[in-house]
Protein backbone atom coordinates (compact mmCIF):
# COMPACT_ATOMS: atom_id res chain seq x y z
CA UNK A 1 0.00 0.00 0.00
CA UNK A 2 1.24 3.47 -0.91
CA UNK A 3 1.07 6.22 1.74
CA UNK A 4 -1.34 8.11 -0.52
CA UNK A 5 -3.79 5.20 -0.26
CA UNK A 6 -3.60 5.38 3.53
CA UNK A 7 -4.47 9.10 3.38
CA UNK A 8 -7.67 8.25 1.55
CA UNK A 9 -8.68 5.88 4.37
CA UNK A 10 -8.46 8.34 7.23
CA UNK A 11 -12.22 8.83 7.48
CA UNK A 12 -12.71 5.07 7.78
CA UNK A 13 -9.34 3.70 8.99
CA UNK A 14 -10.50 0.19 9.89
CA UNK A 15 -7.80 -2.44 9.47
CA UNK A 16 -4.38 -3.68 10.53
CA UNK A 17 -1.32 -1.86 9.23
CA UNK A 18 2.41 -2.41 9.12
CA UNK A 19 4.56 0.68 8.49
CA UNK A 20 7.83 -0.44 6.88
CA UNK A 21 10.62 1.10 4.79
CA UNK A 22 13.59 3.35 5.43
CA UNK A 23 11.97 6.74 6.06
CA UNK A 24 11.30 6.92 9.80
CA UNK A 25 9.90 10.47 9.62
CA UNK A 26 7.07 9.39 7.31
CA UNK A 27 6.20 6.40 9.50
CA UNK A 28 5.81 8.67 12.51
CA UNK A 29 3.87 11.21 10.46
CA UNK A 30 1.30 8.71 9.19
CA UNK A 31 0.97 7.18 12.64
CA UNK A 32 0.20 10.64 14.04
CA UNK A 33 -2.40 11.17 11.29
CA UNK A 34 -4.05 7.86 12.17
CA UNK A 35 -4.09 8.84 15.82
CA UNK A 36 -5.75 12.18 14.97
CA UNK A 37 -8.41 10.35 12.96
CA UNK A 38 -9.14 7.75 15.64
CA UNK A 39 -8.35 9.23 19.07
CA UNK A 40 -10.32 12.47 18.99
CA UNK A 41 -11.06 12.94 22.70
CA UNK A 42 -8.20 13.38 25.16
CA UNK A 43 -10.41 12.18 28.02
CA UNK A 44 -11.00 8.77 26.43
CA UNK A 45 -7.46 8.49 24.99
CA UNK A 46 -6.22 6.23 27.83
CA UNK A 47 -8.87 3.69 26.75
CA UNK A 48 -8.61 4.17 22.99
CA UNK A 49 -4.85 4.44 22.46
CA UNK A 50 -2.35 1.79 23.58
CA UNK A 51 1.35 1.71 22.69
CA UNK A 52 3.83 -1.15 23.09
CA UNK A 53 7.54 -1.00 22.31
CA UNK A 54 10.33 -3.53 21.84
CA UNK A 55 11.76 -6.14 19.45
CA UNK A 56 9.90 -9.11 20.98
CA UNK A 57 6.10 -9.14 20.72
CA UNK A 58 4.15 -10.05 23.84
CA UNK A 59 1.24 -11.81 22.14
CA UNK A 60 -0.72 -12.18 25.38
CA UNK A 61 -0.59 -8.45 26.17
CA UNK A 62 -1.32 -7.55 22.56
CA UNK A 63 -4.34 -9.87 22.46
CA UNK A 64 -5.75 -8.28 25.59
CA UNK A 65 -5.23 -4.81 24.13
CA UNK A 66 -7.00 -5.46 20.82
CA UNK A 67 -9.90 -7.29 22.50
CA UNK A 68 -10.90 -4.45 24.82
CA UNK A 69 -13.65 -2.41 23.12
CA UNK A 70 -13.27 1.34 22.49
CA UNK A 71 -14.89 3.86 24.79
CA UNK A 72 -17.35 6.32 23.22
CA UNK A 73 -15.73 5.83 19.82
CA UNK A 74 -16.11 3.64 16.74
CA UNK A 75 -12.44 2.67 16.79
CA UNK A 76 -9.43 2.37 19.06
CA UNK A 77 -5.76 2.40 18.10
CA UNK A 78 -3.17 -0.13 19.27
CA UNK A 79 0.47 0.38 18.24
CA UNK A 80 3.57 -1.79 18.55
CA UNK A 81 6.80 0.05 17.79
CA UNK A 82 9.99 -1.58 16.52
CA UNK A 83 9.11 -5.26 16.67
CA UNK A 84 11.88 -7.28 14.98
CA UNK A 85 10.22 -9.70 12.58
CA UNK A 86 13.55 -10.70 11.04
CA UNK A 87 14.86 -12.19 14.30
CA UNK A 88 11.60 -13.66 15.54
CA UNK A 89 12.05 -17.15 17.02
CA UNK A 90 10.06 -20.07 15.64
CA UNK A 91 7.95 -20.40 18.80
CA UNK A 92 7.17 -16.67 18.67
CA UNK A 93 6.25 -16.92 14.97
CA UNK A 94 3.71 -19.64 15.75
CA UNK A 95 2.16 -17.59 18.56
CA UNK A 96 2.03 -14.49 16.37
CA UNK A 97 0.51 -16.38 13.44
CA UNK A 98 -2.23 -17.62 15.77
CA UNK A 99 -2.76 -14.04 16.96
CA UNK A 100 -3.23 -12.89 13.36
CA UNK A 101 -6.27 -15.15 13.08
CA UNK A 102 -8.06 -12.82 15.54
CA UNK A 103 -8.19 -9.89 13.12
CA UNK A 104 -11.82 -10.34 12.06
CA UNK A 105 -13.01 -10.77 15.65
CA UNK A 106 -12.16 -7.19 16.65
CA UNK A 107 -12.93 -4.89 13.68
CA UNK A 108 -13.10 -1.90 16.01
CA UNK A 109 -9.35 -2.12 16.73
CA UNK A 110 -6.94 -0.45 14.32
CA UNK A 111 -3.59 -2.16 14.87
CA UNK A 112 -0.31 -0.67 13.66
CA UNK A 113 3.16 -2.19 13.69
CA UNK A 114 5.87 0.40 13.11
CA UNK A 115 9.07 -1.44 12.14
CA UNK A 116 12.60 -0.45 11.16
CA UNK A 117 14.09 -1.28 7.78
CA UNK A 118 16.30 -3.92 9.44
CA UNK A 119 13.39 -5.35 11.44
CA UNK A 120 11.19 -6.05 8.41
CA UNK A 121 12.75 -6.23 4.95
CA UNK A 122 10.19 -5.74 2.19
CA UNK A 123 12.40 -7.03 -0.63
CA UNK A 124 12.47 -5.50 -4.09
CA UNK A 125 8.90 -4.38 -4.66
CA UNK A 126 6.83 -5.00 -6.65
CA UNK A 127 8.71 -7.70 -8.55
CA UNK A 128 10.52 -9.57 -5.77
CA UNK A 129 8.86 -9.10 -2.37
CA UNK A 130 10.55 -10.66 0.64
CA UNK A 131 9.12 -13.80 2.25
CA UNK A 132 8.07 -11.69 5.24
CA UNK A 133 6.25 -9.22 3.03
CA UNK A 134 4.50 -11.95 1.05
CA UNK A 135 3.38 -13.65 4.25
CA UNK A 136 2.18 -10.70 6.29
CA UNK A 137 0.72 -8.68 3.41
CA UNK A 138 -2.13 -11.20 3.63
CA UNK A 139 -2.91 -9.94 7.15
CA UNK A 140 -1.67 -6.33 7.20
CA UNK A 141 -1.85 -3.43 4.81
CA UNK A 142 1.90 -2.89 4.49
CA UNK A 143 2.59 0.83 4.05
CA UNK A 144 6.10 1.20 2.63
CA UNK A 145 7.61 4.59 3.52
CA UNK A 146 10.43 5.04 1.04
CA UNK A 147 13.00 7.80 0.86
CA UNK A 148 11.48 10.75 -0.96
CA UNK A 149 12.85 11.85 -4.32
CA UNK A 150 14.71 15.15 -4.60
CA UNK A 151 11.66 16.75 -6.25
CA UNK A 152 9.39 15.58 -3.43
CA UNK A 153 11.81 16.82 -0.77
CA UNK A 154 12.20 20.22 -2.43
CA UNK A 155 8.42 20.65 -2.47
CA UNK A 156 8.22 19.47 1.14
CA UNK A 157 10.96 21.90 2.21
CA UNK A 158 9.16 24.79 0.52
CA UNK A 159 5.93 23.99 2.39
CA UNK A 160 7.78 23.93 5.72
CA UNK A 161 9.52 27.25 5.03
CA UNK A 162 6.11 28.71 4.11
CA UNK A 163 4.72 27.40 7.41
CA UNK A 164 7.58 29.18 9.22
CA UNK A 165 6.59 32.46 7.52
CA UNK A 166 9.68 32.75 5.32
CA UNK A 167 10.40 32.06 1.65
CA UNK A 168 13.28 30.22 0.01
CA UNK A 169 14.36 30.29 -3.63
CA UNK A 170 14.91 27.14 -5.66
CA UNK A 171 18.66 27.79 -5.40
CA UNK A 172 18.49 27.95 -1.61
CA UNK A 173 16.33 24.80 -1.41
CA UNK A 174 18.72 22.83 -3.61
CA UNK A 175 21.68 24.08 -1.60
CA UNK A 176 20.01 22.91 1.63
CA UNK A 177 19.24 19.48 0.18
CA UNK A 178 22.85 19.10 -0.95
CA UNK A 179 24.35 20.34 2.30
CA UNK A 180 22.05 18.70 4.87
CA UNK A 181 21.28 15.47 3.03
CA UNK A 182 18.00 13.61 2.59
CA UNK A 183 17.02 12.68 6.14
CA UNK A 184 13.68 14.41 6.77
CA UNK A 185 14.26 14.73 10.53
CA UNK A 186 17.57 16.50 9.87
CA UNK A 187 16.05 18.71 7.17
CA UNK A 188 13.17 19.78 9.40
CA UNK A 189 15.65 20.89 12.07
CA UNK A 190 17.63 22.87 9.50
CA UNK A 191 14.45 24.58 8.23
CA UNK A 192 13.60 25.71 11.76
CA UNK A 193 17.17 26.90 12.34
CA UNK A 194 17.34 28.85 9.06
CA UNK A 195 13.91 30.42 9.57
CA UNK A 196 14.91 31.61 13.05
CA UNK A 197 18.19 32.98 11.68
CA UNK A 198 16.68 35.12 8.91
CA UNK A 199 13.89 36.39 11.17
CA UNK A 200 16.46 37.41 13.79
CA UNK A 201 18.19 39.40 11.05
CA UNK A 202 15.00 41.18 10.02
CA UNK A 203 14.48 39.28 6.78
CA UNK A 204 11.85 36.96 5.36
CA UNK A 205 13.83 35.11 2.69
CA UNK A 206 16.38 32.32 3.06
CA UNK A 207 19.27 32.59 0.59
CA UNK A 208 21.93 30.16 -0.59
CA UNK A 209 24.45 32.16 1.45
CA UNK A 210 22.33 31.63 4.59
CA UNK A 211 22.33 27.88 3.94
CA UNK A 212 26.11 27.80 3.57
CA UNK A 213 26.56 29.86 6.73
CA UNK A 214 23.98 28.26 9.02
CA UNK A 215 23.11 24.73 7.84
CA UNK A 216 25.20 21.84 9.11
CA UNK A 217 27.14 19.87 6.53
CA UNK A 218 26.49 16.13 6.60
CA UNK A 219 28.60 13.15 5.70
CA UNK A 220 26.33 12.64 2.69
CA UNK A 221 27.33 16.06 1.39
CA UNK A 222 31.06 15.57 2.04
CA UNK A 223 31.28 12.10 0.50
CA UNK A 224 29.28 13.37 -2.48
CA UNK A 225 32.00 15.95 -3.12
CA UNK A 226 34.60 13.16 -3.24
CA UNK A 227 32.52 10.85 -5.43
CA UNK A 228 31.68 13.76 -7.74
CA UNK A 229 35.39 14.56 -8.14
CA UNK A 230 36.20 10.90 -8.82
CA UNK A 231 33.52 10.59 -11.48
CA UNK A 232 34.83 13.70 -13.22
CA UNK A 233 38.42 12.44 -13.02
CA UNK A 234 39.71 15.64 -11.37
CA UNK A 235 42.62 14.51 -9.20
CA UNK A 236 43.10 17.92 -7.55
CA UNK A 237 39.47 18.02 -6.40
CA UNK A 238 39.68 14.40 -5.28
CA UNK A 239 42.47 15.06 -2.82
CA UNK A 240 40.90 18.33 -1.68
CA UNK A 241 37.64 16.49 -0.90
CA UNK A 242 39.56 13.71 0.84
CA UNK A 243 41.31 16.26 3.05
CA UNK A 244 37.95 17.77 3.97
CA UNK A 245 36.71 14.34 5.04
CA UNK A 246 39.86 13.80 7.07
CA UNK A 247 39.36 17.15 8.80
CA UNK A 248 35.78 16.10 9.62
CA UNK A 249 37.27 12.94 11.21
CA UNK A 250 35.30 10.68 8.85
CA UNK A 251 36.01 6.99 9.37
CA UNK A 252 38.24 5.54 6.60
CA UNK A 253 35.83 2.58 6.36
CA UNK A 254 33.03 4.95 5.33
CA UNK A 255 35.17 6.44 2.58
CA UNK A 256 36.21 2.97 1.45
CA UNK A 257 32.56 1.97 1.08
CA UNK A 258 31.87 5.01 -1.08
CA UNK A 259 34.96 4.34 -3.24
CA UNK A 260 33.88 0.75 -3.77
CA UNK A 261 30.42 1.88 -4.89
CA UNK A 262 31.84 4.48 -7.32
CA UNK A 263 34.47 2.23 -8.90
CA UNK A 264 32.11 -0.74 -9.20
CA UNK A 265 29.65 1.51 -11.02
CA UNK A 266 32.38 2.85 -13.29
CA UNK A 267 33.52 -0.70 -14.11
CA UNK A 268 29.95 -1.68 -15.01
CA UNK A 269 29.71 1.39 -17.28
CA UNK A 270 32.98 0.43 -18.93
CA UNK A 271 31.76 -3.09 -19.69
CA UNK A 272 28.51 -1.76 -21.17
CA UNK A 273 30.38 0.77 -23.32
CA UNK A 274 32.50 -2.08 -24.68
CA UNK A 275 29.25 -3.86 -25.59
CA UNK A 276 28.21 -0.84 -27.64
CA UNK A 277 25.62 0.48 -25.20
CA UNK A 278 24.94 4.21 -25.02
CA UNK A 279 24.37 6.39 -21.95
CA UNK A 280 20.59 5.91 -22.12
CA UNK A 281 20.98 2.11 -22.10
CA UNK A 282 23.38 2.30 -19.14
CA UNK A 283 21.07 4.72 -17.31
CA UNK A 284 18.16 2.30 -17.63
CA UNK A 285 20.27 -0.68 -16.49
CA UNK A 286 21.72 1.09 -13.44
CA UNK A 287 18.74 3.25 -12.51
CA UNK A 288 21.05 6.29 -12.58
CA UNK A 289 20.14 9.57 -14.36
CA UNK A 290 21.45 9.79 -17.94
CA UNK A 291 23.21 13.10 -17.28
CA UNK A 292 25.22 11.48 -14.50
CA UNK A 293 26.29 8.61 -16.77
CA UNK A 294 27.38 11.09 -19.44
CA UNK A 295 29.43 12.93 -16.85
CA UNK A 296 31.19 9.71 -15.79
CA UNK A 297 31.97 8.38 -19.25
CA UNK A 298 35.16 10.48 -19.88
CA UNK A 299 36.73 9.26 -16.59
CA UNK A 300 35.62 5.69 -17.35
CA UNK A 301 37.20 5.78 -20.81
CA UNK A 302 40.37 7.33 -19.39
CA UNK A 303 40.87 4.46 -16.93
CA UNK A 304 39.48 1.64 -19.08
CA UNK A 305 37.94 -1.66 -18.02
CA UNK A 306 41.29 -3.27 -17.21
CA UNK A 307 42.41 -0.59 -14.78
CA UNK A 308 38.94 -0.26 -13.25
CA UNK A 309 38.88 -4.03 -12.65
CA UNK A 310 42.24 -3.74 -10.88
CA UNK A 311 40.86 -0.81 -8.86
CA UNK A 312 37.88 -2.83 -7.62
CA UNK A 313 40.21 -5.70 -6.68
CA UNK A 314 42.54 -3.28 -4.86
CA UNK A 315 39.61 -1.88 -2.87
CA UNK A 316 38.65 -5.41 -1.86
CA UNK A 317 42.20 -5.96 -0.58
CA UNK A 318 42.07 -2.69 1.39
CA UNK A 319 38.74 -3.77 2.88
CA UNK A 320 40.32 -7.04 4.07
CA UNK A 321 43.17 -5.14 5.73
CA UNK A 322 40.80 -2.68 7.42
CA UNK A 323 38.62 -5.48 8.76
CA UNK A 324 41.69 -6.92 10.41
CA UNK A 325 41.80 -3.79 12.56
CA UNK A 326 44.09 -1.49 10.58
CA UNK A 327 41.82 1.29 9.32
CA UNK A 328 43.76 4.37 8.19
CA UNK A 329 43.84 6.91 5.37
CA UNK A 330 47.21 5.73 4.02
CA UNK A 331 45.98 2.88 1.80
CA UNK A 332 43.16 5.10 0.51
CA UNK A 333 45.61 7.86 -0.44
CA UNK A 334 47.89 5.32 -2.14
CA UNK A 335 44.93 3.90 -4.03
CA UNK A 336 43.79 7.32 -5.26
CA UNK A 337 47.25 8.23 -6.57
CA UNK A 338 47.07 5.13 -8.78
CA UNK A 339 43.44 5.06 -9.90
CA UNK A 340 42.28 8.63 -10.57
Amino acid sequence: MEPSELKARMENPEGWYLFAGEEEFLKRYYLSELKKAIVKDEYTAPFNYTVFDGPEIDVSALTEAIAAPPMMSDYKLVVWKYADFEKMKESAKKAFDDFCLLKKEYPYTVLVFLVTEDGFGVGNLPKRPSKLYSKYAKVFDVVVCRRSTDAQLLSWLKRHFDAEGVSASATALNALLFRAGHDMDVLLGEVEKLAAFVKANGRREVTKEDVELVASSTLECDTFALSNALQSGDKRKVFFALEELRNEKTEPTVILGMLTKVYTEMLFISYMLEEGKNSADISAALGVPDWKIQKEIPAVKKLGAGKLSCAVAALSDIDTVMKSGSASFTPIETFLTQYV
